[in-house]
């Protein structure tokens, strides 16, 4: 039974007696400031307050979900178109991206796409609508293509391809495929040419073939290419430092000085600015240097340092090997490679240094081309 908790604001005794005369059941009774607290089914809560001031302290049951749903009908309603929305995005395409540097292929595909209803801001397909699509894009374009695959990421379709090469057994002069050349955790790979052997999130070692450059048709190689693409991968590196506590370095005085000299058969003479020092940064530049003359004037160009004595705390011992540690990796990088994420694991202090190990998270390129015959039947090679 549905039932309120409710405030009657009366004073005198006669309420009770109303409730016994009229034959109304409730229950947990509390008289507080002039006012009388109990539990009452609904029907007899529209009474009460016919005769007495009433209001409605709590609901309980389906009153209770009713109230609950109107007080915040507001939040419900926008939560639910909210909802709504969200779902159509998470069903919405946003990007398509084809993996040729062929614009004739890329074209057609695009044309394929389209007439299969798959375009950005079109509603994803499932699982046997992408299968059912790749072989029609395949069947209608069966003269350009060998292969082709329809990868769903997110709210992006990528589709990768290979051309279609004759069956015959002319192969490429240098066919090879893409190896890695070390481990790593795959995230991201980009193919010109060749099949693809290995995916996103898979775990590689060195050696192992990411991108072949046989061609197979019904598992019979039909062709061999060249592969083309990069795979990047997460890799992994373990950098170890010392660094001195306390160290010597130069740094610029400030002064700079304009010796002007003369270089006669191999002797020089000071003509302005004598100046020695074991502290200096020198840079010569011709003045005069005639064929009828048996002189030269030059102009040096003399910047003074000085020695300063460098004492690290702690936190700049740390700092400073954390940053050479990284300046040591990014050396290695290209400029599609970064760091994901580094953790020092360890840091030792004495007297005058400081040991460092750092681990380093690194986004990187790991494909390597290798002819397929020096492949061996381990996919592995050497360094």
């Amino acid at each position: 039974m549905n039932k309120v908790r409710i405030k009657v604001c009366d004073s005198s005794k006669h309420f009770i007696n109303y409730l016994i005369y009229n034959k109304i059941y409730y229950d947990s009774l509390e008289i507080n400031d002039c006012s009388y607290y109990l539990n009452v089914v609904f029907d007899d809560y529209k009474k009460i307050s016919r005769r007495y001031e009433t209001y409605v302290v709590s609901y309980f049951g389906k009153y209770k979900i009713k109230n609950f749903m109107y007080v915040n009908r507001y939040l419900i309603i926008s939560m639910f178109f909210g909802l709504l929305l969200l779902y159509n995005l998470s069903i919405t395409i946003f990007d398509i991206e084809i993996n040729t540097d062929d614009e004739l292929i890329r074209n057609k595909i695009i044309d394929s796409l389209n007439k299969n209803e798959i375009s950005v801001y079109k509603k994803k397909k499932s699982f046997s609508e992408i299968e059912k699509i790749k072989e029609n894009i395949l069947k209608e374009n069966e003269d350009i293509l060998e292969w082709l695959e329809i990868e769903n990421k997110g709210c992006k379709y990528i589709v990768n391809l290979t051309k279609r090469v004759k069956n015959n057994t002319n192969y490429e002069s240098n066919p090879s495929s893409i190896i890695a050349k070390k481990d790593g955790l795959i995230k991201h790979i980009v193919i010109h040419s060749g099949s693809k052997i290995r995916d996103v999130n898979d775990y590689v070692k060195k050696g192992e073939v990411l991108i072949s450059g046989n061609i197979l048709k019904n598992e019979e190689v039909v062709d061999k290419v060249k592969s083309e693409g990069k795979v990047y991968a997460e890799v992994w590196y373990l950098t170890k430092v010392n660094i001195p506590l306390t160290y010597n370095k130069k740094v610029k005085t400030g002064k700079v000085v304009n010796r002007y000299y003369i270089k006669i058969n191999n002797k020089e003479f000071t003509i302005i600015g004598k100046y020695n020092s074991d502290d200096s940064e020198t840079t010569n530049k011709v003045v005069i240097d005639k064929p009828y003359l048996p002189f030269i004037i030059y102009k040096e160009k003399i910047i003074e340092y000085k020695t300063e004595t460098i004492k690290l705390d702690y936190d700049g011992a740390l700092n400073k090997g954390i940053e050479k540690c990284e300046n040591e990796i990014k050396s290695k990088l290209s400029s599609d490679e970064y760091i994901i994420s580094k953790n020092v694991l360890k840091k030792e202090v004495n007297s005058s240094k400081m040991y460092i190990e750092v681990f380093f998270k690194v986004y990187e390129n790991i494909g390597l081309t290798s002819n397929i015959e020096s492949i061996g039947d381990n996919n592995e090679i050497s360094n």
